[in-house]
Protein backbone atom coordinates (compact mmCIF):
# COMPACT_ATOMS: atom_id res chain seq x y z
CA UNK A 1 0.00 0.00 0.00
CA UNK A 2 2.83 2.44 0.87
CA UNK A 3 4.51 1.60 -2.45
CA UNK A 4 1.25 2.17 -4.32
CA UNK A 5 0.80 5.65 -2.79
CA UNK A 6 4.37 6.60 -3.64
CA UNK A 7 3.98 5.24 -7.18
CA UNK A 8 0.83 7.30 -7.73
CA UNK A 9 2.57 10.46 -6.47
CA UNK A 10 5.58 9.84 -8.73
CA UNK A 11 3.35 9.55 -11.77
CA UNK A 12 1.77 13.01 -11.42
CA UNK A 13 4.79 15.10 -12.60
CA UNK A 14 3.59 18.25 -10.83
CA UNK A 15 5.39 21.56 -10.45
CA UNK A 16 7.81 21.12 -7.52
CA UNK A 17 7.08 22.75 -4.20
CA UNK A 18 9.31 25.74 -3.41
CA UNK A 19 12.68 24.78 -1.91
CA UNK A 20 11.76 26.62 1.29
CA UNK A 21 8.79 24.28 1.82
CA UNK A 22 11.01 21.27 2.55
CA UNK A 23 14.65 22.44 2.74
CA UNK A 24 17.25 19.91 1.65
CA UNK A 25 15.11 18.07 -0.90
CA UNK A 26 15.75 18.05 -4.64
CA UNK A 27 13.30 19.13 -7.36
CA UNK A 28 12.14 15.61 -8.17
CA UNK A 29 11.33 14.89 -4.53
CA UNK A 30 9.47 18.20 -4.18
CA UNK A 31 7.42 17.33 -7.30
CA UNK A 32 6.39 14.03 -5.72
CA UNK A 33 5.67 15.77 -2.40
CA UNK A 34 3.43 18.24 -4.24
CA UNK A 35 1.30 15.27 -5.37
CA UNK A 36 1.23 13.93 -1.81
CA UNK A 37 -0.89 16.97 -0.93
CA UNK A 38 -3.73 15.36 -2.90
CA UNK A 39 -3.44 12.22 -0.76
CA UNK A 40 -3.51 14.27 2.42
CA UNK A 41 -6.54 16.27 1.19
CA UNK A 42 -8.37 13.04 0.34
CA UNK A 43 -7.69 11.66 3.83
CA UNK A 44 -9.10 14.83 5.34
CA UNK A 45 -12.26 14.58 3.24
CA UNK A 46 -12.87 10.90 3.95
CA UNK A 47 -12.52 11.15 7.72
CA UNK A 48 -13.61 13.87 10.10
CA UNK A 49 -10.55 15.69 11.40
CA UNK A 50 -10.14 17.65 14.60
CA UNK A 51 -8.59 20.69 12.94
CA UNK A 52 -10.66 23.03 10.77
CA UNK A 53 -9.18 24.42 7.55
CA UNK A 54 -9.09 27.96 8.91
CA UNK A 55 -6.80 26.85 11.74
CA UNK A 56 -4.23 25.29 9.40
CA UNK A 57 -1.17 27.29 8.30
CA UNK A 58 -1.81 29.05 4.97
CA UNK A 59 0.91 27.18 3.07
CA UNK A 60 -0.51 23.87 4.26
CA UNK A 61 -3.95 24.84 2.96
CA UNK A 62 -2.43 25.73 -0.43
CA UNK A 63 -0.58 22.39 -0.54
CA UNK A 64 -3.83 20.49 0.09
CA UNK A 65 -5.80 22.32 -2.59
CA UNK A 66 -3.26 22.36 -5.42
CA UNK A 67 -2.84 18.61 -6.10
CA UNK A 68 -5.14 16.21 -8.02
CA UNK A 69 -7.29 13.71 -6.17
CA UNK A 70 -5.98 10.14 -5.96
CA UNK A 71 -8.11 7.03 -6.74
CA UNK A 72 -10.77 6.23 -4.16
CA UNK A 73 -9.58 2.64 -3.65
CA UNK A 74 -6.04 3.86 -2.88
CA UNK A 75 -7.33 6.12 -0.12
CA UNK A 76 -9.56 3.33 1.25
CA UNK A 77 -6.55 1.04 1.60
CA UNK A 78 -4.47 3.81 3.18
CA UNK A 79 -7.24 4.50 5.70
CA UNK A 80 -7.31 0.82 6.57
CA UNK A 81 -3.56 0.75 7.08
CA UNK A 82 -3.72 3.82 9.32
CA UNK A 83 -6.21 2.03 11.55
CA UNK A 84 -4.59 -1.39 11.66
CA UNK A 85 -0.86 -1.23 10.84
CA UNK A 86 1.72 -1.55 13.59
CA UNK A 87 3.83 1.01 11.70
CA UNK A 88 2.95 4.54 10.61
CA UNK A 89 2.19 4.48 6.85
CA UNK A 90 2.48 8.28 6.56
CA UNK A 91 6.01 8.23 7.96
CA UNK A 92 6.98 5.40 5.61
CA UNK A 93 5.53 7.22 2.60
CA UNK A 94 7.58 10.32 3.41
CA UNK A 95 10.73 8.21 3.93
CA UNK A 96 10.20 6.51 0.55
CA UNK A 97 9.90 9.86 -1.22
CA UNK A 98 12.72 11.80 0.48
CA UNK A 99 16.07 10.00 0.57
CA UNK A 100 17.77 9.72 3.95
CA UNK A 101 20.71 12.05 3.12
CA UNK A 102 18.27 14.81 2.17
CA UNK A 103 16.14 14.30 5.29
CA UNK A 104 19.20 15.27 7.34
CA UNK A 105 18.87 18.97 6.49
CA UNK A 106 15.73 19.13 8.64
CA UNK A 107 16.76 16.20 10.82
CA UNK A 108 13.59 14.29 9.93
CA UNK A 109 13.71 10.85 11.56
CA UNK A 110 10.51 9.27 12.84
CA UNK A 111 9.93 7.68 16.24
CA UNK A 112 9.17 3.93 16.53
CA UNK A 113 6.06 3.05 18.54
CA UNK A 114 7.94 0.97 21.18
CA UNK A 115 10.02 4.06 22.00
CA UNK A 116 6.82 6.08 22.43
CA UNK A 117 5.48 3.41 24.79
CA UNK A 118 8.68 3.57 26.83
CA UNK A 119 8.46 7.35 27.14
CA UNK A 120 4.80 7.09 28.17
CA UNK A 121 5.83 4.75 30.98
CA UNK A 122 8.33 7.34 32.20
CA UNK A 123 5.73 10.12 32.19
CA UNK A 124 3.04 7.98 33.82
CA UNK A 125 5.36 7.39 36.77
CA UNK A 126 6.92 10.85 37.03
CA UNK A 127 4.17 13.39 36.38
CA UNK A 128 2.09 14.10 39.45
CA UNK A 129 -0.52 15.97 37.40
CA UNK A 130 -1.51 15.98 33.74
CA UNK A 131 0.00 18.84 31.74
CA UNK A 132 -2.40 21.53 30.58
CA UNK A 133 -0.12 22.36 27.66
CA UNK A 134 2.10 20.04 25.60
CA UNK A 135 4.60 21.21 22.99
CA UNK A 136 5.89 18.81 20.33
CA UNK A 137 9.09 20.31 18.85
CA UNK A 138 9.83 19.20 15.29
CA UNK A 139 6.50 17.38 15.25
CA UNK A 140 7.01 15.51 11.94
CA UNK A 141 3.95 13.47 10.94
CA UNK A 142 2.61 13.59 14.48
CA UNK A 143 3.66 10.53 16.48
CA UNK A 144 4.07 12.52 19.72
CA UNK A 145 1.21 14.89 18.93
CA UNK A 146 -1.21 11.99 18.40
CA UNK A 147 0.03 10.31 21.57
CA UNK A 148 -0.31 13.47 23.65
CA UNK A 149 -3.92 14.00 22.51
CA UNK A 150 -4.67 10.40 23.48
CA UNK A 151 -2.80 10.38 26.80
CA UNK A 152 -4.12 13.75 28.05
CA UNK A 153 -7.49 14.39 26.32
CA UNK A 154 -8.00 17.76 28.00
CA UNK A 155 -4.54 19.15 27.27
CA UNK A 156 -3.80 21.73 24.60
CA UNK A 157 -1.24 20.19 22.23
CA UNK A 158 0.97 22.40 20.05
CA UNK A 159 2.68 20.72 17.07
CA UNK A 160 5.53 22.91 15.79
CA UNK A 161 7.54 22.22 12.62
CA UNK A 162 8.97 24.14 9.66
CA UNK A 163 8.40 21.24 7.23
CA UNK A 164 5.23 22.03 5.27
CA UNK A 165 4.65 18.44 4.12
CA UNK A 166 5.04 16.58 7.41
CA UNK A 167 2.98 19.26 9.14
CA UNK A 168 0.25 18.87 6.51
CA UNK A 169 0.23 15.10 6.95
CA UNK A 170 -0.10 15.64 10.69
CA UNK A 171 -2.90 18.21 10.37
CA UNK A 172 -5.06 15.98 8.15
CA UNK A 173 -4.34 12.71 9.94
CA UNK A 174 -7.62 10.77 10.35
CA UNK A 175 -8.68 9.96 13.87
CA UNK A 176 -7.87 13.25 15.57
CA UNK A 177 -11.61 13.67 16.13
CA UNK A 178 -11.52 10.55 18.31
CA UNK A 179 -8.94 11.83 20.76
CA UNK A 180 -8.90 15.02 22.76
CA UNK A 181 -11.48 17.79 22.80
CA UNK A 182 -12.22 20.09 19.89
CA UNK A 183 -9.82 23.00 19.65
CA UNK A 184 -7.09 21.26 21.64
CA UNK A 185 -4.79 20.71 18.64
CA UNK A 186 -2.73 23.68 17.44
CA UNK A 187 -0.56 23.25 14.35
CA UNK A 188 2.22 25.81 13.92
CA UNK A 189 4.46 26.11 10.86
CA UNK A 190 7.23 27.91 12.72
CA UNK A 191 10.76 27.51 13.94
CA UNK A 192 10.42 25.95 17.39
CA UNK A 193 13.18 28.08 18.91
CA UNK A 194 11.41 31.27 17.83
CA UNK A 195 8.02 29.91 18.91
CA UNK A 196 9.45 28.97 22.30
CA UNK A 197 10.49 32.56 22.97
CA UNK A 198 7.33 34.22 21.63
CA UNK A 199 4.36 31.89 22.26
CA UNK A 200 5.42 29.48 25.01
CA UNK A 201 5.49 32.03 27.89
CA UNK A 202 1.77 32.80 27.41
CA UNK A 203 0.58 29.18 27.59
CA UNK A 204 -1.02 27.69 30.69
CA UNK A 205 0.82 25.40 33.07
CA UNK A 206 1.82 22.92 34.13
CA UNK A 207 3.45 22.47 30.72
CA UNK A 208 5.40 19.67 29.08
CA UNK A 209 7.88 19.72 26.18
CA UNK A 210 7.81 16.24 24.67
CA UNK A 211 9.07 14.92 21.37
CA UNK A 212 11.90 14.00 19.04
CA UNK A 213 13.72 17.22 18.07
CA UNK A 214 15.26 17.37 14.59
CA UNK A 215 18.59 15.59 14.31
CA UNK A 216 20.35 18.21 12.21
CA UNK A 217 24.16 18.25 12.41
CA UNK A 218 25.97 21.53 12.98
CA UNK A 219 27.36 21.45 9.41
CA UNK A 220 23.79 21.81 8.11
CA UNK A 221 23.17 25.02 10.09
CA UNK A 222 24.00 28.45 8.71
CA UNK A 223 25.82 31.03 10.83
CA UNK A 224 22.56 32.98 11.23
CA UNK A 225 20.73 29.86 12.40
CA UNK A 226 23.47 29.17 14.93
CA UNK A 227 23.30 32.73 16.27
CA UNK A 228 19.52 32.50 16.65
CA UNK A 229 19.81 29.13 18.36
CA UNK A 230 22.47 30.42 20.75
CA UNK A 231 20.26 33.39 21.61
CA UNK A 232 17.32 31.06 22.31
CA UNK A 233 19.53 28.98 24.63
CA UNK A 234 20.00 31.93 26.98
CA UNK A 235 22.68 31.39 29.60
CA UNK A 236 23.38 27.84 28.38
CA UNK A 237 26.18 28.66 25.96
CA UNK A 238 26.83 25.82 23.51
CA UNK A 239 29.92 25.20 21.41
CA UNK A 240 29.87 25.84 17.68
CA UNK A 241 29.67 22.10 16.88
CA UNK A 242 26.31 21.65 18.59
CA UNK A 243 23.58 20.16 16.42
CA UNK A 244 20.01 21.45 16.32
CA UNK A 245 18.67 18.83 18.75
CA UNK A 246 21.12 20.04 21.42
CA UNK A 247 20.02 23.63 20.87
CA UNK A 248 16.41 22.48 21.26
CA UNK A 249 17.35 20.84 24.56
CA UNK A 250 19.22 23.90 25.85
CA UNK A 251 16.45 26.34 24.86
CA UNK A 252 13.77 24.08 26.37
CA UNK A 253 15.65 23.83 29.67
CA UNK A 254 15.97 27.62 29.74
CA UNK A 255 12.21 28.04 29.13
CA UNK A 256 10.97 25.71 31.90
CA UNK A 257 8.93 27.22 34.73
CA UNK A 258 8.92 25.54 38.17
CA UNK A 259 5.89 23.32 37.40
CA UNK A 260 7.03 22.41 33.87
CA UNK A 261 8.64 19.17 32.70
CA UNK A 262 10.55 17.91 29.69
CA UNK A 263 10.87 14.51 28.02
CA UNK A 264 12.87 14.32 24.79
CA UNK A 265 14.26 11.59 22.56
CA UNK A 266 17.75 12.69 21.51
CA UNK A 267 20.97 11.47 19.94
CA UNK A 268 23.34 10.48 22.77
CA UNK A 269 26.32 12.55 21.52
CA UNK A 270 25.66 15.48 23.86
CA UNK A 271 26.24 13.29 26.92
CA UNK A 272 29.99 13.53 26.36
CA UNK A 273 30.64 16.05 23.58
CA UNK A 274 32.63 19.14 24.48
CA UNK A 275 30.09 21.43 22.77
CA UNK A 276 27.39 20.39 25.29
CA UNK A 277 29.41 20.95 28.46
CA UNK A 278 27.21 23.94 29.40
CA UNK A 279 24.04 21.79 29.10
CA UNK A 280 25.52 19.15 31.39
CA UNK A 281 26.63 21.84 33.84
CA UNK A 282 23.11 23.32 33.90
CA UNK A 283 21.53 19.93 34.55
CA UNK A 284 24.08 19.17 37.27
CA UNK A 285 23.34 22.45 39.07
CA UNK A 286 19.56 22.07 38.79
CA UNK A 287 19.40 19.86 41.84
CA UNK A 288 15.77 20.64 42.73
CA UNK A 289 14.55 18.93 39.56
CA UNK A 290 14.61 15.19 39.01
CA UNK A 291 16.81 14.38 36.01
CA UNK A 292 16.73 10.95 34.37
CA UNK A 293 18.95 9.70 31.54
CA UNK A 294 17.76 6.58 29.69
CA UNK A 295 20.38 5.12 27.34
CA UNK A 296 19.25 2.84 24.52
CA UNK A 297 21.52 -0.03 23.37
CA UNK A 298 24.10 1.11 20.84
CA UNK A 299 23.14 -1.49 18.25
CA UNK A 300 19.55 -0.25 18.10
CA UNK A 301 19.00 2.19 15.19
CA UNK A 302 16.36 4.49 16.67
CA UNK A 303 17.56 7.06 14.10
CA UNK A 304 17.98 4.81 11.02
CA UNK A 305 20.99 5.49 8.85
CA UNK A 306 22.64 7.90 11.28
CA UNK A 307 24.88 5.48 13.21
CA UNK A 308 24.10 7.48 16.34
CA UNK A 309 23.01 6.01 19.66
CA UNK A 310 19.76 7.30 21.18
CA UNK A 311 18.71 8.34 24.66
CA UNK A 312 15.72 9.82 26.48
CA UNK A 313 16.05 12.65 28.98
CA UNK A 314 13.35 13.44 31.53
CA UNK A 315 13.50 16.62 33.62
CA UNK A 316 10.77 16.99 36.23
CA UNK A 317 9.18 19.99 37.97
CA UNK A 318 10.95 21.85 40.77
CA UNK A 319 10.75 20.14 44.17
CA UNK A 320 11.22 21.45 47.71
CA UNK A 321 14.06 18.96 48.23
CA UNK A 322 17.19 17.98 46.36
CA UNK A 323 16.49 15.40 43.65
CA UNK A 324 18.76 12.68 42.29
CA UNK A 325 20.14 12.32 38.81
CA UNK A 326 19.32 8.78 37.73
CA UNK A 327 20.86 6.72 34.96
CA UNK A 328 18.97 3.84 33.31
CA UNK A 329 20.12 1.32 30.76
CA UNK A 330 17.29 0.58 28.34
CA UNK A 331 16.99 -3.11 27.46
CA UNK A 332 14.86 -4.84 24.83
CA UNK A 333 12.34 -7.02 26.62
CA UNK A 334 11.83 -9.54 23.82
CA UNK A 335 8.34 -8.30 22.94
CA UNK A 336 9.34 -5.44 20.64
CA UNK A 337 9.39 -3.16 23.66
CA UNK A 338 11.81 -1.76 26.21
CA UNK A 339 12.34 -1.71 29.92
CA UNK A 340 14.65 0.48 31.98
CA UNK A 341 17.30 -1.04 34.25
CA UNK A 342 18.56 1.25 37.00
CA UNK A 343 22.33 1.75 36.79
CA UNK A 344 23.01 4.38 39.43
CA UNK A 345 21.68 7.39 41.28
CA UNK A 346 23.78 10.46 42.01
CA UNK A 347 23.33 13.19 44.61
CA UNK A 348 24.54 16.09 42.52
CA UNK A 349 24.80 18.67 45.31
CA UNK A 350 27.60 16.70 46.97
CA UNK A 351 29.60 15.72 43.85
CA UNK A 352 31.70 17.66 41.36
CA UNK A 353 30.54 17.91 37.74
CA UNK A 354 31.74 14.79 35.87
CA UNK A 355 33.51 15.12 32.54
CA UNK A 356 30.61 13.34 30.79
CA UNK A 357 27.19 11.84 31.50
CA UNK A 358 28.19 8.34 30.40
CA UNK A 359 27.66 5.22 32.49
CA UNK A 360 31.33 5.08 33.53
CA UNK A 361 31.61 8.78 34.33
CA UNK A 362 28.46 8.72 36.49
CA UNK A 363 29.19 5.45 38.27
CA UNK A 364 29.73 6.21 41.96
CA UNK A 365 31.13 2.73 42.56
CA UNK A 366 34.33 3.56 40.63
CA UNK A 367 36.70 4.75 43.35
CA UNK A 368 39.88 6.66 42.83
CA UNK A 369 43.05 4.92 43.96
CA UNK A 370 44.66 7.15 46.58
CA UNK A 371 48.09 6.10 45.37
CA UNK A 372 47.17 6.79 41.79
CA UNK A 373 49.95 8.27 39.71
CA UNK A 374 49.83 12.03 39.18
CA UNK A 375 48.29 12.87 35.80
CA UNK A 376 47.58 15.86 33.59
CA UNK A 377 44.53 16.13 31.27
CA UNK A 378 45.55 15.76 27.64
CA UNK A 379 43.99 19.16 26.86
CA UNK A 380 46.58 20.85 29.08
CA UNK A 381 49.36 19.42 26.90
CA UNK A 382 47.86 19.80 23.42
CA UNK A 383 45.23 21.73 21.50
CA UNK A 384 42.68 19.25 20.12
CA UNK A 385 40.54 19.97 17.08
CA UNK A 386 39.04 18.27 14.09
CA UNK A 387 40.62 18.79 10.70
CA UNK A 388 39.27 20.95 7.89
CA UNK A 389 35.65 20.40 6.87
CA UNK A 390 35.67 20.95 3.10
CA UNK A 391 32.09 20.02 2.28
CA UNK A 392 33.30 18.37 -0.94
CA UNK A 393 36.46 16.32 -0.48
CA UNK A 394 36.49 15.07 -4.05
CA UNK A 395 36.85 18.64 -5.30
CA UNK A 396 39.08 20.16 -2.62
CA UNK A 397 41.43 17.17 -2.29
CA UNK A 398 43.56 16.74 -5.41
CA UNK A 399 45.77 13.96 -6.67
CA UNK A 400 49.47 14.59 -7.33
CA UNK A 401 48.85 14.84 -11.08
CA UNK A 402 46.02 17.34 -10.56
CA UNK A 403 48.14 19.36 -8.13
CA UNK A 404 51.01 19.53 -10.63
CA UNK A 405 48.70 21.14 -13.18
CA UNK A 406 48.05 24.08 -10.86
CA UNK A 407 50.30 27.05 -10.02
CA UNK A 408 52.88 26.63 -7.25
CA UNK A 409 51.39 27.22 -3.81
CA UNK A 410 47.81 26.35 -4.78
CA UNK A 411 47.82 23.20 -2.64
CA UNK A 412 49.17 22.04 0.72
CA UNK A 413 49.97 18.51 1.85
CA UNK A 414 46.94 16.81 3.36
CA UNK A 415 45.62 13.52 4.70
CA UNK A 416 42.00 12.39 4.97
CA UNK A 417 42.06 8.68 5.83
CA UNK A 418 44.17 7.16 8.54
CA UNK A 419 43.96 3.76 6.84
CA UNK A 420 46.04 5.21 3.98
CA UNK A 421 49.00 5.55 6.36
CA UNK A 422 50.93 2.30 6.88
CA UNK A 423 53.23 3.44 9.69
CA UNK A 424 53.23 5.51 12.85
CA UNK A 425 55.04 8.46 11.24
CA UNK A 426 53.82 10.46 8.24
CA UNK A 427 57.16 11.42 6.72
CA UNK A 428 57.92 13.23 3.47
CA UNK A 429 58.64 9.90 1.78
CA UNK A 430 55.35 8.39 3.03
CA UNK A 431 53.34 11.37 1.81
CA UNK A 432 55.02 11.33 -1.60
CA UNK A 433 54.15 7.64 -1.87
CA UNK A 434 50.49 8.53 -1.29
CA UNK A 435 50.73 10.87 -4.24
CA UNK A 436 52.41 8.32 -6.48
CA UNK A 437 49.69 5.82 -5.59
CA UNK A 438 47.09 8.23 -6.95
CA UNK A 439 45.49 9.14 -3.62
CA UNK A 440 43.96 12.55 -3.00
CA UNK A 441 46.51 13.98 -0.59
CA UNK A 442 46.82 17.64 -1.65
CA UNK A 443 44.37 20.23 -0.27
CA UNK A 444 43.43 23.32 -2.27
CA UNK A 445 44.57 26.58 -0.68
CA UNK A 446 42.69 29.34 -2.48
CA UNK A 447 41.55 32.90 -1.87
CA UNK A 448 40.18 35.83 -3.88
CA UNK A 449 43.55 36.71 -5.35
CA UNK A 450 44.40 33.17 -6.50
CA UNK A 451 40.95 32.93 -8.12
CA UNK A 452 42.13 35.47 -10.71
CA UNK A 453 44.75 33.04 -12.06
CA UNK A 454 43.39 31.44 -15.27
CA UNK A 455 44.16 27.84 -14.23
CA UNK A 456 42.44 28.36 -10.87
CA UNK A 457 39.50 30.16 -12.47
CA UNK A 458 38.98 27.23 -14.85
CA UNK A 459 39.07 24.82 -11.89
CA UNK A 460 36.49 26.87 -9.98
CA UNK A 461 34.27 27.04 -13.05
CA UNK A 462 34.36 23.25 -13.29
CA UNK A 463 33.38 23.03 -9.61
CA UNK A 464 30.47 25.40 -10.11
CA UNK A 465 29.25 23.41 -13.13
CA UNK A 466 29.18 20.35 -10.85
CA UNK A 467 27.25 22.31 -8.21
CA UNK A 468 30.03 22.17 -5.62
CA UNK A 469 29.41 25.81 -4.64
CA UNK A 470 25.79 24.92 -3.77
CA UNK A 471 26.73 22.28 -1.22
CA UNK A 472 25.91 23.31 2.31
CA UNK A 473 29.35 24.01 3.76
CA UNK A 474 30.50 25.67 0.54
CA UNK A 475 27.39 27.83 0.37
CA UNK A 476 27.97 29.34 3.81
CA UNK A 477 31.60 30.26 3.05
CA UNK A 478 32.59 33.52 1.38
CA UNK A 479 34.01 32.88 -1.12
CA UNK A 480 32.80 29.29 -1.34
CA UNK A 481 36.26 27.91 -2.20
CA UNK A 482 38.16 29.55 0.68
CA UNK A 483 38.70 26.80 3.27
CA UNK A 484 39.43 27.60 6.89
CA UNK A 485 43.11 27.77 7.75
CA UNK A 486 44.33 25.65 10.64
CA UNK A 487 47.75 25.38 12.24
CA UNK A 488 49.55 22.17 11.33
CA UNK A 489 49.07 19.57 14.12
CA UNK A 490 51.96 17.58 15.60
CA UNK A 491 49.92 14.37 15.90
CA UNK A 492 47.04 12.84 13.99
CA UNK A 493 44.58 10.47 15.61
CA UNK A 494 41.69 8.52 14.10
CA UNK A 495 38.47 8.97 16.13
CA UNK A 496 37.13 5.46 15.36
CA UNK A 497 38.54 2.06 16.23
CA UNK A 498 37.53 -1.40 17.40
CA UNK A 499 40.39 -2.21 19.72
CA UNK A 500 43.03 0.45 19.00
CA UNK A 501 43.19 4.08 17.95
CA UNK A 502 45.89 4.97 15.43
CA UNK A 503 48.24 7.79 16.49
CA UNK A 504 50.49 9.24 13.78
CA UNK A 505 53.41 11.65 14.16
CA UNK A 506 52.85 14.34 11.52
CA UNK A 507 56.46 14.92 10.44
CA UNK A 508 55.54 16.17 6.97
CA UNK A 509 53.14 18.84 8.29
CA UNK A 510 50.02 17.58 6.52
CA UNK A 511 46.64 19.23 7.10
CA UNK A 512 43.97 16.71 8.17
CA UNK A 513 40.37 16.76 7.00
CA UNK A 514 37.57 16.51 9.54
CA UNK A 515 37.66 12.70 9.55
CA UNK A 516 40.72 13.02 11.82
CA UNK A 517 41.67 14.87 14.99
CA UNK A 518 44.78 17.01 15.08
CA UNK A 519 46.79 17.41 18.30
CA UNK A 520 49.16 20.38 18.55
CA UNK A 521 51.52 20.87 21.48
CA UNK A 522 50.68 23.91 23.60
CA UNK A 523 54.36 24.44 24.34
CA UNK A 524 56.08 24.64 20.93
CA UNK A 525 59.49 24.38 22.59
CA UNK A 526 58.73 20.73 23.33
CA UNK A 527 58.00 19.89 19.70
CA UNK A 528 61.21 17.89 19.41
CA UNK A 529 59.91 15.49 22.03
CA UNK A 530 56.44 14.93 20.55
CA UNK A 531 57.43 11.27 20.05
CA UNK A 532 57.15 10.63 23.81
CA UNK A 533 53.49 11.61 23.84
CA UNK A 534 52.84 9.61 20.64
CA UNK A 535 54.52 6.54 22.11
CA UNK A 536 52.45 6.75 25.28
CA UNK A 537 49.14 7.24 23.39
CA UNK A 538 50.00 4.31 21.09
CA UNK A 539 51.11 2.05 23.93
CA UNK A 540 48.93 -0.24 26.02
CA UNK A 541 48.50 2.28 28.83
CA UNK A 542 47.51 5.13 26.53
CA UNK A 543 45.19 2.94 24.46
CA UNK A 544 43.44 1.77 27.64
CA UNK A 545 42.94 5.40 28.64
CA UNK A 546 41.49 6.21 25.21
CA UNK A 547 39.13 3.23 25.30
CA UNK A 548 37.90 4.30 28.74
CA UNK A 549 36.64 7.65 27.44
CA UNK A 550 35.42 6.37 24.04
CA UNK A 551 31.76 5.80 23.29
CA UNK A 552 30.37 2.56 21.89
CA UNK A 553 29.20 3.44 18.40
CA UNK A 554 27.69 0.24 16.98
CA UNK A 555 29.18 -2.76 15.15
CA UNK A 556 31.79 -2.98 17.90
CA UNK A 557 33.27 0.41 17.01
CA UNK A 558 34.48 2.88 19.62
CA UNK A 559 34.35 6.61 18.95
CA UNK A 560 36.35 9.41 20.54
CA UNK A 561 34.62 12.77 21.04
CA UNK A 562 36.68 15.95 21.61
CA UNK A 563 35.42 16.53 25.16
CA UNK A 564 36.26 13.13 26.64
CA UNK A 565 39.49 13.01 24.60
CA UNK A 566 40.52 16.29 26.22
CA UNK A 567 40.13 14.71 29.65
CA UNK A 568 42.34 11.65 29.01
CA UNK A 569 44.75 11.56 31.99
CA UNK A 570 48.37 11.60 30.82
CA UNK A 571 50.93 10.50 33.49
CA UNK A 572 53.15 13.32 34.68
CA UNK A 573 56.18 11.15 33.90
CA UNK A 574 55.44 11.58 30.18
CA UNK A 575 55.79 15.33 30.62
CA UNK A 576 58.97 14.77 32.58
CA UNK A 577 60.39 12.76 29.67
CA UNK A 578 59.56 15.66 27.39
CA UNK A 579 61.31 18.15 29.67
CA UNK A 580 64.34 15.88 29.98
CA UNK A 581 64.49 15.59 26.20
CA UNK A 582 64.47 19.38 25.96
CA UNK A 583 67.28 19.67 28.52
CA UNK A 584 69.33 17.03 26.69
CA UNK A 585 68.95 18.98 23.45
CA UNK A 586 70.19 22.15 25.12
CA UNK A 587 73.21 20.41 26.73
CA UNK A 588 74.26 18.86 23.45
Amino acid sequence: MVSDVVKWCRGRNLTPLPETAVPGTNERERSILAALGGVSEALAQRAEIGLSRKNMPGEVQDWLCSAPAPPTDLIERLLGALKEAAYDPLALIYERIVASPRRRRLGTFFTPEPVLDYMKAILDLRLAEAPRTVADPGAGVGAFTTSALSWWPRSAVHAIDVNLVTLGLLATRPGFHQVGERGKLHVRQEDFLGWLGEKWPRLRGPRLIMGNPPYTRHQQLTQDQKKQAQAASGTISLGLRAGLSTYFLAASLTALRPRDSLCLLLPANWLEADYARAVRSHLWRTTRRKVELHLFPNHLEVFPGTQVAAMVIFVGPVSDEHQEMTLYRVAENGQSGFSGILQNQIQRESCPLPVAFTADALNPRIKKNRKQEATVPLAEIVHIRRGVATGANRFFLRTLDEKNQLPEGSCVRAVSRIRDLPGDVLSLAEHEKLGKDGLRCWLLKLDNSSAQIPEIRNLLNEGELEGVHERHLCKVRSPWYALERIIVPDLLIGPMGKSRFRVIVNDVGAIPTNTLYGLRLRNPSLSGSVNYLAQWLSGDEGQAALRTVARQHGDGLLKLEPGPLSAVPVPARVLELQRNAKMSTRLS
